[in-house]
């Protein structure tokens, strides 16, 4: 089906967070903001619960309705450019959908529809503009891995041995659309919760055929575990994660898996639930509802941001856009 969008331009005024690390635009919608996806330079959309989506340029805000659905909570974006866009919609069964606009959000239109009753889609991550993954919560005993090589029209679930046997309790976190991440020469990570440690799935070899990494991130309630994975330039993977019932408590809650290494280490920085993480050249940012914290140049981590965020993608190594709760945008600028 096809829809239109109904839109409402923001305002450009301006909040501070006390710490002073971001600038937040006013909200144009109060909408729980978790998929982000930057196009290059200052544009990015947002998209979030009760059929918002958001395109944004810098201070600016376009915040549109997808008509038809206004009942899902998109928690996945992907933008091939300004006017090419794939939104996810996170539920179960039939309330995880995948829909696409081609003229810059004028008209949506509905392109698949979850059809596994027991199935919740929580992540899509893109190889290039053909190839790409979903990634859901497990049936049938191991978690769903779809593929698709034909820009997201149709998917095709990865064989069931390619995918270890998911743990009792195990299921991904659809907080940041963060939960999935495309690397270089065909890696594909994943991070999971609930069964005790938090595990990554990690296929190097581009076949979809992964194995299973413990962190050191505790899982040991439906709460807690790893929330999101990000790779770096030269292979190394970063995962984040805590308990978002419970954002403010300790824990190690950051850790990074050298290339062609098989056991994570724990990383040093601030306590508190982090959500997303994002990686450029030496720049290392995360997010989540206790703040952002953020690497330069290899130094220690620093808070730069106490406001609540779900969501971060560095767009230099210097600026950033996250989004978060009742339609929260921030902007970063290193000093």
């Amino acid at each position: 089906m096809a829809a239109g969008a109904a839109a409402l331009a923001a305002t450009p005024a301006f909040a501070q967070d006390h710490l002073g690390g971001i600038r937040m635009p006013a909200s144009t919608t109060e909408s729980e903001l978790r998929g982000l996806s930057p196009t290059g330079g200052k544009t990015y959309w947002a998209s979030g619960s009760k059929g918002w989506i958001i395109r944004g340029k810098d201070e600016r805000q376009d915040a549109m309705r997808i008509v038809g659905a206004e009942g899902l909570d998109f928690r996945g974006l992907h933008a091939l450019d300004d006017h090419h866009v794939l939104a996810m919609s996170a539920g179960p069964g039939g309330a995880s959908q995948l829909w696409r606009t081609s003229d810059g959000g004028k008209t949506w239109k509905r392109i698949v529809v979850n059809t596994d009753p027991d199935g919740f889609w929580d992540s899509i991550a893109f190889v290039d503009p053909k190839r790409g993954f979903i990634l859901g919560d497990p049936t049938q005993g191991r978690f769903t891995v779809l593929y698709t090589a034909d820009g997201g029209e149709t998917w095709t679930r990865l064989k069931a041995e390619g995918v270890p046997p998911a743990a009792a309790n195990e299921g991904a976190f659809a907080a940041s659309n963060g939960c999935v991440a495309i690397g270089r020469h065909g890696q594909v990570a994943f991070c999971t919760g609930g069964a005790g440690r938090a595990r990554v799935y990690l296929s190097r070899g581009g076949g979809g055929v992964f194995v299973a990494l413990e962190t050191p991130i505790l899982a040991d309630a439906a709460s807690k575990g790893a929330f999101a994975v990000a790779f770096a330039k030269d292979g190394t993977l970063w995962v984040c994660g805590g308990d978002y019932r419970n954002p403010t408590a300790p824990g190690v809650n950051l850790a990074r898996l050298a290339p062609g290494g098989l056991t994570f280490e724990a990383v040093a920085a601030p306590p508190g639930y982090l959500s997303s993480v994002a990686v450029l050249g030496d720049t290392v940012m995360a997010t989540g509802l206790a703040g952002t914290i953020a690497s330069r140049g290899g130094a220690a981590f620093q808070r730069v941001s106490a406001a609540p965020m779900n969501t971060v993608r560095l767009t230099s190594k210097k600026t950033a856009v996250l989004c978060g709760p009742k339609g929260a945008i921030g902007l970063w600028r290193a000093g």
